[in-house]
C-alpha cells in the first residue's frame, strides 16, 4: 500500500500549498467562509469556465473570495476536499465512485467516503472526431485509437458506455493512455482517434480552428443501445445539445447529458451549504450568459432526486423551500443515507481480511466482498474500473 499512501500524502500537500493552508479562513456575514475554495477539472475545460463564472457572482454577493484549485485527476479533485484545501469540488463521478469506495477508492486509504451533492446542474458530453478519419457512428471505433484517461474512471466509465452503445468493448479497440487535459493536442496529432470531453470546453474551439472536426450522434430512440448505456454509467441520459465546435448553427447532435455536481462531504456545516446554494440561485440572471452552458445551471433545471449519492441538508433545504422536494425523493435520500452507512460498516469488516492485498488485488477483492454481502452494484466490474 505503500504506493498508495504516498500518492495521496503528495496530493494533499500540494492542495494545501495551493491554498496557501486553508486553516486561516474566516466567516463573512452572508454564511460563507473566507476564501471559500472549489476543486475541480483543468483550466482549458468547460466546467473549469462554468465554475468560474459561478464562483465570481457567489464572491460578489456574499463577500467571501473565491477560489478555485484544478486537477486533471478525480482523486487530486477529491483529495483537496477531504485535506480540506477546498471545501468542496465541482467533481466528475468521483463523488460516486468515492461514497462506494470503488474505482481508485478501493484502498485502505480511502475506502467509501460520506459524500453528498451540493447543486446538481446537467452538462453535455460526447465525443470528438477528426471529419478526415471517417468516424460517423460508434461502431466505426472498432479497431481504432480510444483514450484511456490517465487517474479518472469517471471519465473513463462514459467512454466505456459509449462504446457499449455501439456493441462495442475496450477489446475491440486500440486504448492509449493520455491525461484528460492532453486529449485535444492528442486528437490533433492522431495519437488518439477520438476525444471526450464536456463539449463546450475552450480548447475544444482552439481545436476547431485547426482541425475539421465532427461529433459522433447517437440515437436516443435505440432502446438497446440506451439501456447499454444505462447498464454501464446509470447517471447518463442521451439527450440533444447545439452550439458545440464543429457544429452549424441550429444543429443538434445527441450525446450524454449527466450532472457535473458540486458535491463535498456530509460534514459540511448545514447553514453554509444552504448559504451557498441560496447565491447560486439568486445569481443565476448575472451568470446565466456567461459560457454556453451555463443556461443548464437555471435553478428550475436542476437535479432534484438524488440519484447515488444522497443530497447535502443545505440543498435538502432549499429545495424543500421551492417545493421540488417530493415523498419519492426523500425515500430515495433515505435509502441512499442507509445505504452509505451499510458501506462504512462493510469496509471495516472488509479492512480486517486485507492486510495482505496488494494495491491490485484490493480493488477485485472489494468487489468480491459487496456481492457476497448483498451491496453489489449492476456496474461493480473491476476489469473496467480505473
Amino acid at each position: 500500500m505503500r504506493r498508495t499512501k504516498a500518492l495521496l500524502a503528495g496530493l494533499t500537500a500540494a492542495a494545501l500549498l495551493l491554498t496557501g493552508c486553508q486553516a486561516q479562513t474566516e466567516m463573512t456575514e452572508s454564511g460563507l467562509r473566507d476564501p471559500f475554495v472549489f476543486s475541480t477539472y483543468g483550466t482549458g475545460t468547460a466546467t473549469y469556465a462554468d465554475l468560474s463564472a459561478v464562483a465570481n457572482q457567489v464572491s460578489n454577493d456574499t463577500g467571501s473570495r473565491v477560489r478555485i484549485i484544478a486537477s486533471d485527476t478525480a482523486i487530486g479533485r477529491l483529495a483537496s476536499v477531504r485535506a480540506g484545501a477546498a471545501t468542496m469540488g465541482r467533481l466528475g463521478d468521483e463523488y460516486i465512485f468515492g461514497f462506494e469506495g470503488v474505482n481508485e477508492f478501493a484502498n485502505e486509504d480511502w475506502g467509501p467516503q460520506d459524500t453528498r451533492v451540493v447543486w446538481a446542474p446537467h452538462s453535455a458530453h460526447s465525443l470528438l472526431t477528426r471529419k478526415a478519419d471517417g468516424i460517423e457512428e460508434v461502431a466505426d471505433l472498432e479497431g481504432r485509437k480510444v483514450p484511456y484517461i490517465t487517474a479518472n474512471p469517471s471519465v473513463n466509465q462514459k467512454i466505456d458506455a459509449y462504446l457499449a452503445y455501439g456493441g462495442l468493448t475496450r477489446d475491440d479497440v486500440q486504448s492509449v493512455s493520455v491525461a484528460y487535459g492532453e486529449q485535444t493536442e492528442a486528437l490533433k496529432q492522431g495519437k488518439i482517434d477520438m476525444l471526450y470531453q464536456q463539449v463546450y470546453g475552450a480548447a475544444l474551439y482552439e481545436l476547431e480552428s485547426q482541425v475539421d472536426v465532427s461529433w459522433i450522434d447517437l440515437d436516443p430512440n435505440d432502446e438497446e443501445a440506451v439501456a447499454r448505456v444505462t447498464e454501464k454509467a446509470p447517471s447518463v441520459n442521451v439527450l440533444p445539445f447545439e452550439d458545440a465546435p464543429g457544429m452549424e448553427e441550429g444543429e443538434e447532435v445527441n450525446g450524454f447529458v449527466y450532472t457535473l455536481p458540486l458535491a463535498g462531504y456530509s460534514d459540511m456545516p448545514e447553514d453554509e451549504v444552504y448559504a451557498l446554494v441560496s447565491s447560486i440561485a439568486k445569481t443565476f440572471p448575472k451568470y446565466e450568459n456567461a459560457t454556453i452552458n451555463m443556461p443548464r445551471w437555471n435553478p428550475e433545471l436542476v437535479e432534484d432526486m438524488p440519484r447515488e449519492v444522497p443530497y447535502h441538508p443545505g440543498l435538502v433545504r432549499w429545495l424543500e423551500e421551492q417545493g421540488r422536494w417530493t415523498p419519492e425523493a426523500q425515500a430515495q435520500q433515505e435509502e441512499l443515507l442507509e445505504r452509505g452507512e451499510r458501506l462504512d460498516e462493510e469496509w471495516a469488516a472488509f479492512m480486517e481480511t486485507a492486510e495482505d492485498y496488494s494495491d491490485e488485488e484490493m480493488l477485485p477483492a472489494w468487489i468480491e466482498w459487496r456481492e457476497e454481502h448483498g451491496i453489489a452494484k449492476a456496474t461493480d466490474d473491476p476489469e473496467a474500473m480505473g
